[in-house]
Parts: C-alpha cells; structure tokens; sequence
C-alpha cells in the first residue's frame, strides 16, 4: 500500500514502533501538492498488520 502524507517519515517510524506493526516503511519520495509537501510512503506488511498501523496513525494524527 502506498501512502501520501504530510507527516514527516521519523514520525511514521515512530507511531509504526509505538503500535507494534509487523510492517515495514519504505519512502519513497516526495511530492508537492497545493504548496503541501508530501512523503510518498510504502507501507509493506500482512493486510491486518497494515490496518493496525494504519488505525494507531489515524488516532496518533487526531490527538488520540
């Protein structure tokens, strides 16, 4: 799965260690969109360890 984020890639590092994710991140690049600039990221990994990381990313980026 490829995602575009506006979060720097450590902090995605980080959040991937914090949930336990048996996923592995892969930058691979940058893009600008509207004046953002954004990590294209590949998030690597077994579909239910993807949804973990994904689910603890969502809460890390809401303040939860």
């Amino acid at each position: 799965m490829i995602i575009e984020t506006a979060v720097p890639f450590e902090e995605l590092e980080e959040v991937r260690r914090k949930s336990g994710a048996s996923v592995r991140l892969i930058l691979l690049g940058t893009i600008e969109r509207n004046g953002i600039v954004l990590n294209r990221v590949l998030v690597e990994g077994p579909t239910k360890e993807i949804e973990r990381f994904m689910g603890k990313l969502r809460l890390a980026r809401a303040g939860g």
